[in-house]
């Protein structure tokens, strides 16, 4: 059987229906056959992928080389350096989060999509799960060969001490305590689910319409605030009955605990919405 062999019955995909599979909501054995197929599809983008991360950061790693007088601290725990990584990281998983419309926006690559035996919800979560465990992995991963790339170039060339550290030194002192963990994880979780939601909205150019929404959304909301609440009146008023009633009498951990956890009922909403937009996508695609 080729990889394309993923229905339960063994038919292939050349001889798969023309509608999607809708039957069955969620199937662990057609899932994982799905997953298998993706990723014999998308190795050699990876492997790309991978190499181009590895030897952009490499590149900006040798050049923005750092290191104490004694060369004890390596160039990877620079503040610096490790702020390109994070910053990095948010744009590659919002990027991936987006690469979603590559596969639905032109049309015969959206009724390819559609007719792989599998379903909706199926492909949706393999696409959350390949970009918050799989890319997120390939990043750190090309980080690594980065960091040693960068550190051999700097003692080849500048005749510095090779000193690369531990891997990733640095780099994960964010999870330090329970609150930073679950902050790096609900918000790397908002961005792709965002992300995605964008995808599944405009095909065209998704990963950049998706940031402009975002700036404009910023805009309003600052707007919002400036007009009507910023005055004195309502501002006096909104600080009473919600600072002064309530959050007041919290502790900080306990805000940010609050704001993690809005933010995470925030990208459930925002998961749903993307689901049904793809099941709109799907049956609009249907009646053609």
């Amino acid at each position: 059987m080729s990889e394309y062999d993923i229905t339960e019955n063994g038919m292939t995909a050349t001889t798969a229906p023309t509608r999607p599979v809708t039957n069955n909501y969620f199937s662990p054995k057609r899932f994982g056959r799905y997953c298998s197929k993706q990723i014999h599809e998308w190795k050699r983008g990876l492997l790309l992928q991978f190499f181009a991360l590895a030897g952009v950061y490499a590149l900006l790693m040798f050049l923005f080389h750092s290191t104490d007088k004694a060369a004890m601290t390596p160039s990877i725990a620079s503040t610096g350096i490790q702020m390109l990584v994070w910053f990095g990281f948010f744009i590659y998983t919002a990027k991936s989060g987006s690469s979603l419309a590559e596969q639905i926006g032109l049309r015969s690559k959206r009724v390819l999509y559609l007719v792989v035996p599998a379903s909706t919800a199926e492909k949706y979560i393999a696409h959350l799960l390949w970009t918050l465990i799989l890319y997120p992995i390939l990043f750190f991963a090309a980080i690594i060969v980065a960091q040693y790339v960068s550190e051999t170039a700097s003692a080849a060339i500048r005749g510095e001490a090779f000193n690369p550290g531990t891997p990733l030194q640095g780099l994960l002192t964010v999870w330090n305590d329970l609150y930073s963990i679950s902050t790096v994880i609900v918000w790397t979780i908002s961005n792709i689910v965002t992300f995605t939601l964008g995808a599944t909205l405009w095909q065209k150019n998704s990963f950049l319409k998706t940031i402009a929404a975002l700036f404009l959304l910023g805009i309003i909301i600052i707007f919002f605030y400036t007009v009507f609440v910023g005055k004195t009146e309502l501002e006096s008023l909104f600080t009473y009955l919600v600072i002064g009633n309530y959050l007041d009498r919290l502790h900080k951990i306990d805000i940010l605990w609050i704001i993690n956890g809005v933010t995470m009922i925030e990208s459930v909403i925002l998961g749903y919405i993307g689901y049904m937009r793809m099941k709109e996508l799907e049956i609009n695609e249907t009646k053609r």
